[in-house]
């Protein structure tokens, strides 16, 4: 077993399948105890996603290309200028449920952004995420296989906003959306944003050892002898 409790896998810039992939693959070595909790960053390229509660009349765009996957949710959008984080954390090792998680997640998120000056909020059920005012900056999407999750959230840093006219992003009106370029009228450094949510996170989540890898196969080298 791998000393560290918490590895934070940096990946940069990821196709969607591939880090999905990626995500099942830890999920089992994780439900397994042969990895620690695994958080991943990641932007992806244009990408739509369906989640567990979907409804066709979603998607405005009938050519859209759309992955159907296990996270909760309805229809959302993910793309450069979105950071995006994932979740390989053990519930049962943790003590806590997933409505527990996403009230950590939410809460981290939260402390990012008043990083930036901007006042926000989680909520859960109909309306999981972080909002500003009415707006939702944030989106939270999770899944449960054994003890672990998968997926996890999409913070709009300096997304191009017109991509979820595509659809009703969560059953809503694509005009919910914000980002924190648009909530702070200038762009941000992505780089520094993802930083300052990773460090947030790591400490909600009390991890004592983290340890962050910066390239996709210094994980897979770090992981290979550990059950994936």
């Amino acid at each position: 077993m791998i000393s560290n409790d918490l590895i934070i896998a940096d990946m940069g810039y990821g196709e969607y399948q591939k880090v999905l992939e990626l995500q099942r693959s830890l999920n089992r070595a994780r439900n397994e105890e042969a990895i620690p909790d695994v958080l991943i960053a990641v932007s992806h390229p244009h990408v739509y996603t369906m989640g567990i509660h979907r409804n066709p009349d979603e998607i405005l765009d009938p050519n859209l290309e759309v992955f159907q996957v296990e996270r909760g949710g309805s229809a959302t959008y993910h793309g450069p200028g979105q950071i995006v984080i994932y979740f390989i954390v053990n519930l049962r090792d943790r003590q806590i449920n997933i409505r527990d998680l996403i009230i950590i997640i939410e809460g981290a998120v939260s402390d990012t952004l008043k990083h930036y000056g901007i006042s926000s909020e989680g909520r859960l059920h109909g309306e999981t995420g972080v909002w500003v005012g009415n707006r939702k900056i944030c989106s939270v999407g999770l899944a449960i296989n054994g003890f672990s999750t998968l997926h996890g959230i999409a913070l709009n840093v300096n997304t191009d906003m017109s991509r979820f006219d595509a659809i009703m992003p969560c059953g809503m009106t694509s005009g919910i959306m914000t980002s924190l370029q648009r909530e702070t009228g200038s762009i941000q450094d992505e780089n520094e944003v993802k930083m300052v949510l990773l460090r947030n996170l790591t400490e909600s989540l009390k991890a004592h050892k983290p340890l962050t890898l910066n390239k996709i196969e210094n994980l897979m080298e770090k992981l290979m002898g550990n059950g994936l």
